[in-house]
Order: C-alpha cells, then structure tokens, then sequence
C-alpha cells in the first residue's frame, strides 16, 4: 500500500513471516498542495515472529515517543486480507484491542482496508465484505462509530487509486491523540493499565484453557471412532486447535518480560486458578 502511494521500495512479504520487523516512517508530498505526509508502517498483529503483546509494545512505545515529539496523527490504517476464509479468535480479541487503541471518538479517522482481491473470486470476497461489516465480533463495532471501510484492489494502476482514495480521505480529518496516547501520555499510566492492554489479555487465559480441553476431547474422539473421514475432520480440527494454542502461549509467555507485565500476568493466573 504504502509502495504503491510513495513509489517506495519497503520490502513486502509474500509468506507467513512478516516483512516489518520494526515501524518504518515514509515521508512524501502529497497532491496539488504538496502536503508533507509521513506514512507509517508497523508490524501486524498476527506476526509468525512476534508476539501480539509484543507489537503493541513496539507500537505503543512509538506512538508515545511521537505525540511527545510533538507528532499528531490524522488517521489509522488497518489492513484485513479479504482472502482469509475465516476470522480466528485471536483477530477478534486483535479488532476489540485495536478499538480500545483508537478509542471510540477517533474511529471516524480509521480506515478498514480489505486486501488480496485478486486472489478471491467476485462474489466470494463480496460476502465475506459484508460479514466483516456487518459482525457484532467484526469491525461492525468499529463501523457503527463512524469507521470506513475501503478496498485496497490492484485494477489497472496496480492499486494506486484505491490507495489514493484512501490516504485522501484521511488527509480531510483533523489530528487526533489516540485513546492510548491520551493514558500513557496524559494519564501517565502505564502500558498494562491501558485499555487496549486489557481488551488484548482478558481473554487470553480462558481462550489458552478452552484449546486445552479442546485438545483432549479431540484426542478422546480419535481414539474411539475409525471412520476415515471422521478421523479426518478431527485430524484438521486438532492441527488448528494446537496452531491456536501455540499462538496464545506466545503471548502468555511474552508477558513475563518486565515487572509490570509480570504482575499483570500472575493477576491473571490467580484469577483462573492456574
């Protein structure tokens, strides 16, 4: 996206492992005005290398940094591959977080670009659109606080119009501190006493606890039935049962990297008997 409006050359992944290991600025003009834009890009959460407690460490530290330099945002850009078949629990509990970043007064300023249109046909990427849009668990949330949600198709110009469409939009927005700049700057709280901590670690736990006895009934299942495609389903149930779970041990196991963090976590552990 940002390649495609910059005419810039930041790497882009086209396997699991993310491209942005750290947030790079992008600094350009923009239309007849010449107006100086800095384009912003950070890791996703998500990452195959990174934790999603530690993205929004490295995000939150850089939005912190910025608003004290005196940097003010206009708006947020966040990328939804339409291509995905489905939503996984950790992508919802990442939408909540990412509101509870922005704040429910700035979602008028973000922007919900769907990507990978080409690599889905027409009338598939148009129903998973509208299921995005329309889900309580989705970005509806986010939609019905004045969100937009965009596409981000290649066409004829490899994608620049509808880039450009985009970064004018929100260029017409005023600047904005973000929810979790106005804790951690204003507030002085900090990162684990902020709101889009919380939304991202409530549910960790409980989520950790159901891919456990998910995993043992699915063990059960096999053990007792030979039908082949029975055994099938559950074999494909187990493999993203235990990717689940691998994922939220990541996370649970970040938490233990500073003392703050770590009374969060033994706060949380206590909570659920652990």
């Amino acid at each position: 996206f940002i390649n495609t409006v910059a005419n810039h050359k930041l790497p882009v992944g086209h396997a699991l492992d993310s491209c942005t290991k750290e947030i790079q600025e992008v600094r350009l003009t923009w239309g007849k005005e010449r107006t100086p834009v800095v384009l912003v890009d950070t890791p996703g959460f998500g990452d195959s290398s990174r934790s999603d407690t530690e993205v929004l460490r490295l995000i939150a530290k850089y939005l912190v940094t910025s608003r004290k330099a005196g940097t003010n945002l206009t708006g947020l850009v966040y990328m939804h591959r339409i291509s995905d078949l489905k939503v996984e629990v950790h992508s919802r509990r990442n939408f909540r977080m990412f509101h509870e970043l922005c704040g429910s007064n700035n979602l008028t300023q973000v922007v919900v670009v769907t990507t990978w249109w080409d690599q889905v046909d027409r009338e598939t990427a148009r129903r998973r659109e509208e299921m995005l849009r329309t889900s309580e668990t989705l970005f509806k949330p986010m939609v019905d606080y004045g969100a937009r949600m965009m596409r981000h198709e290649l066409g004829s110009d490899q994608g620049f119009s509808s880039a450009q469409a985009v970064l004018n939009h929100l260029l017409k927005c005023n600047t904005m501190d973000l929810n979790i700049q106005t804790q951690m700057v204003k507030e002085m709280r900090s990162l684990p006493d902020t709101s889009a901590w919380e939304a991202l670690h409530t549910d960790l736990l409980p989520e950790y606890r159901r891919c456990l006895d998910g995993l043992a009934f699915v063990k059960e299942e096999l053990n007792r039935t030979r039908d082949c495609v029975r055994r099938q389903a559950l074999e494909d149930e187990r493999r993203e049962l235990q990717e689940e779970k691998k994922a939220i041990h990541k996370q649970i196991k970040s938490l233990s990297k500073n003392p703050n963090e770590r009374s969060v976590l033994w706060r949380m552990l206590s909570a659920m008997g652990f």
